[in-house]
């Protein structure tokens, strides 16, 4: 995602380099990683109060990796890069959201029957299965 290398040169200019997105997504990977699954939880890492260099927390919630995701998203918006959602939402889905929701089938409570989940227009629909 970034333009230097971890040896501290610079990247060729055609080599391709992953979004600012990317690597939130990749920081956030590591965060449930180490918090979750190596019981780490969302202590921030830092010095263990006994001393002696021990680390201790998540070296993802580190003040150094917070500070490099900020300079990270500075340098990728001053080379141009443009935030893009991964699904804007527009005016013509919002209105297929309300009508969706406004149909009368969609307000009777009814018992949970699986289906397979398909795309119609803008919105996800479950398709019924047969009985």
């Amino acid at each position: 995602c970034d333009s230097i290398k971890l040896d501290g040169t610079n990247k060729p200019s055609n080599q391709e380099r992953g979004t600012y997105g990317h690597a939130q997504k990749m920081r956030a990977s590591m965060t449930y990683a180490f918090g979750r699954l190596s019981g780490l939880r969302n202590m921030p890492w830092h010095e263990s109060d006994i001393g002696g260099g021990i680390m201790v927390g998540n070296p993802s919630i580190s003040v150094k990796v917070s500070s490099y995701m900020c300079s990270l998203r500075r340098r990728k918006v001053q080379a141009g890069e443009v935030a893009n959602s991964a699904r804007a939402i527009t005016s013509e889905i919002l209105l297929k959201l309300y009508h969706h929701n406004h149909l009368p089938e969609n307000w009777m409570v009814r018992a949970y029957r699986p289906g397979e989940q398909t795309r119609l227009g803008g919105l996800s629909h479950i398709r019924k299965t047969t009985d």
